[in-house]
């Protein structure tokens, strides 16, 4: 459907404006707090109680913000209002929907929506192209004075200014995002060679181990963190794929057991019935363990390491216990962010990538993970993953 009210509703440049609008990769985006409060400052400023910002592609209307309207998310771009008010720069403004000519046979009109009051603002893209719409609606009969409809397109404004924040929000975290994942490919080569040099010195000059030792100690922590960013940009297009196994839960255990006798110098305690069989990706779960525990020892060097755990129906729950400092509460909803660093200015080490990588992994086999800390008190990291049927 073309035309509402008789009125043709797409313009000779539409092309063109859906091409602007689809540079700001926001139709049909998830909710966004900024948005949000946009939509929240119209409706008190104008003391209506329905307002929403909407962006129109070629046949959805998609309500990027709204209040008053019941979680709406899109509509059929032929449906609604804004398909008129995108045709113009200025506000359009319907001051008695119930009276007007195009308006008042239609469902939103003559229905339980019962609208009557309508204002939108165009949002319009610096080079001209109007992609959207600022919305005031009212169920009963309104006006708007000048300096009324100046301060909702200037409100408009503020939508295509959060608009283009956005968007090159997301094409810095893209250009980020390319030249970590190269550097990380390009990094692998030499470090391998550099690993091998390592070696063959070690053979060739005995006296020398010590030093050699501490080379090969670097570039394993190198080569950790090349992989961990290499993991990272690859969770941010797919999934890892998983090589899920059954296996006892008491062979990995030793493993990571092995792991902090040989890396840490001290005993992990275990807690718990380690005879479970798990349906897993064996060597990603150890990894999640292992950066667990080394996050026990990094933060707690002085605590002991216990490793708890606790069978659940169809799951096992694992949990790392530390006696260490703790983490504040306010840190505690960041500490599975990527590149979140709990101490970055601090003696610790690393790209804060370990914890995301660990999230990540325990989400795709169908499993939760969480964290349990007082500051001071000491830290329970736990998670969850599926037992073997």
């Amino acid at each position: 459907m073309d035309t509402i009210g008789g009125i043709n509703i797409i313009p000779e440049n539409d092309p063109e404006r859906i091409a602007a609008l689809e540079r700001y990769q926001i139709a049909g985006s998830q909710k966004e707090t900024a948005f949000d409060s946009i939509c929240r400052l119209a409706c008190e400023l104008f003391s209506v109680p329905i307002s929403h910002i909407s962006f129109l592609d070629a046949d959805t209307e998609y309500v990027k913000a709204e209040v008053g309207m019941d979680g709406l998310e899109r509509i059929g771009r032929a449906e609604g209002f804004c398909a008129l008010a995108i045709l113009q720069p200025e506000v359009m403004l319907i001051e008695d929907a119930s009276e007007n000519p195009v308006f008042a046979n239609h469902p939103y009109v003559s229905g339980e929506t019962m609208i009557r009051f309508y204002a939108a603002a165009p949002v319009i893209t610096p080079d001209g192209f109007i992609i959207g719409t600022l919305c005031l609606i009212d169920r009963t009969p309104r006006k708007l004075n000048d300096k009324e409809r100046e301060l909702l397109q200037h409100l408009a404004r503020v939508v295509m200014e959060q608009t283009e924040l956005r968007n090159d929000n997301i094409n810095l975290v893209e250009q980020r995002d390319r030249f970590i994942e190269i550097a990380s490919h390009e990094m692998r080569t030499p470090l391998t060679a550099l690993k091998a040099s390592a070696q063959i010195l070690g053979k060739k000059y005995p006296e020398g181990t010590g030093m050699v030792a501490q080379i090969d100690k670097s570039v394993q922590k190198l080569s950790g963190m090349v992989n961990d960013m290499f993991d990272t940009m690859r969770l941010t297009k797919t999934s890892f794929d998983l090589n899920r196994t059954s296996f006892i839960l008491e062979s990995l255990i030793k493993d990571c057991r092995d792991h902090i006798r040989l890396v840490g110098k001290k005993e992990l305690i275990i807690e718990g019935d380690n005879q479970i069989k798990l349906s897993a990706d064996r060597e990603k779960v150890e990894r999640v363990l292992i950066n667990l525990i080394q996050n026990a020892l990094k933060y707690a060097p002085s605590s002991p390491i216990i490793l708890q755990t606790e069978t659940l129906p169809g799951y096992v729950k694992l949990s790392t216990i530390d006696e260490g400092p703790g983490i504040p509460a306010d840190k505690l909803p960041l500490i599975f962010r990527r590149y979140y660093r709990l101490d970055p200015k601090g003696i610790q080490t690393g790209l804060g990538l370990g914890l995301y990588i660990a999230a990540e992994i325990v989400k795709q086999h169908g499993g939760e993970i969480g964290v349990i800390s007082e500051f001071r008190q000491g830290c329970i990291f736990w998670l969850t993953l599926p037992v073997a049927v």
